[in-house]
């Protein structure tokens, strides 16, 4: 019966409201919604985007979807202003009159912190809102962004979803996506001869990193661990795809351990797929924290073995034993060793590159990720059980409780009453 119902939809495309605040610059989930964008049904989908970075703006025009760019400042946020009450209502207000106007069905947030006024504009239109997480938000954060407030919130992996259950949210009010990477655009870079490029010997073993060079990214580490294979009389050679705060530091780094010659350090990249299969025997992560690492999908999509900890998502990206090896989270010991074996089992490094491949291929593609997004719009739109459930989360009543509570909800609903039209 419900099947049937959802065969029957609407023959024009539901609009959808995406919304994306980040830093300025183009990473794990810029890359995410970027190609989300990209392989969206258009005759299913309409899709808008409001966000506040200049970059992600310029990525998106080429896009040709729609686009509203406008500062996002925070109610209680990490940075000053912390109380920018009249910015937040601004914030509601704006997002009610882009629903007006575009006639929107869904509103998808690329992350936590829209949802601190998405929550009010969704409420006041009565239309579904899913919140996206790429990363594990601490309490402070989980509470001042209403994150227990959104009727959908998807986590990339379960250890995202898992602290808003411990809250003591409804698991049916959550679910788990994947990340996917677009195996098609990155299978068609040309690929770049590395070690050429560097000019290595044969035996060399070329290890490769990418990511932020930030402390959570752990690049530190990994140098720490080369160093050690160095003067184990191992001709490492460490590549470092990427930029970050970090940089300068990591420099020091290698120079106190005297280790320049065996360490390049590339910077921003576009061609990162093309790097990884021009020569690359191994991939590392040594990363403190990671809910996903979508580097790590693109590593096995090379054909790379990977090596990374145990930490957050990875072990459900690295199949530990079959596509890589798991080591324990900063480990500089177990890392180096690791490598080490790595370095003596050319044959072990071939076969868990072709897995990695394969495993990549069968769980994290964009296309499958695409896939299940389009189920849960149209569930969330369109499957009466979903709608009924998130309506009545939506329910908007004048207080009836006393106590604090009461003047919460009296503060609440006058605040409905103001801002909604």
């Amino acid at each position: 019966m419900q099947s049937q119902h959802l065969d029957h939809q609407p023959p024009s495309p539901s609009t959808v409201l995406f919304t994306h605040y980040g830093d300025n610059w183009i990473r794990g989930s810029e890359r995410c919604l970027l190609d989300l964008l990209s392989h969206l049904d258009r005759s299913r989908f309409r899709p808008i985007v409001w966000c506040n970075s200049e970059i992600m703006a310029d990525e998106i025009r080429h896009l040709d979807v729609p686009l509203i760019q406008s500062e996002f400042p925070l109610l209680f946020g990490w940075q000053r202003p912390r109380f920018a009450f009249n910015a937040f209502y601004h914030l509601v207000r704006q997002g009610i009159k882009l629903v007006d106007t575009h006639g929107v069905n869904l509103i998808h947030a690329n992350s936590g912190a829209p949802n601190q006024w998405l929550n009010l504009v969704a409420r006041a239109r009565h239309i579904p809102l899913l919140t996206h997480l790429h990363s594990r938000y601490p309490l402070r954060d989980r509470m001042s962004l209403g994150l227990h407030q959104v009727p959908m919130a998807v986590g990339v992996s379960q250890p995202v979803i898992n602290s808003l259950l411990d809250d003591g949210m409804p698991v049916e009010r959550t679910c788990v996506i994947p990340n996917g990477i677009d195996t098609r655009r990155l299978d068609q870079q040309e690929r770049v001869d590395l070690r050429r490029m560097l000019n290595l010997e044969k035996n060399d073993f070329l290890i490769a990193t990418t990511g932020s060079l930030i402390h959570r990214k752990g690049t530190d580490i990994i140098i720490d661990a080369v160093s050690r294979l160095i003067k184990q009389g191992i001709p490492a050679r460490l590549v470092v795809i990427g930029d970050g705060p970090e940089r300068a530091s990591l420099q020091q780094q290698i120079q106190q351990l005297g280790i320049q010659e065996h360490i390049s350090m590339l910077g921003e990249r576009t061609d990162v797929a093309g790097l990884l299969r021009g020569g690359v025997d191994l991939f590392v992560s040594a990363a403190r924290e990671e809910v996903f690492g979508l580097v790590l999908a693109e590593a096995g999509l090379a054909s790379l073995p990977v090596v990374a900890p145990r930490v957050g998502g990875i072990p459900d990206v690295i199949i530990d034993g079959t596509t890589g090896q798991l080591t324990p989270v900063e480990d500089v010991t177990a890392l180096a060793q690791t490598m080490r074996e790595f370095y003596l089992s050319p044959q072990q490094r071939y076969a868990m590159g072709i897995a990695g491949r394969h495993h990549v291929l069968n769980h994290f593609t964009i296309l499958r990720n695409v896939h299940r997004f389009e189920q849960l719009y149209t569930r969330m739109l369109y499957d009466p059980a979903m709608r009924m459930h998130w309506h009545s989360h939506w329910q908007i009543r004048p207080p009836t409780i006393t106590g604090s509570r009461k003047l919460f909800d009296l503060a609440r609903y006058r605040f409905f009453r103001e801002v909604t039209p």
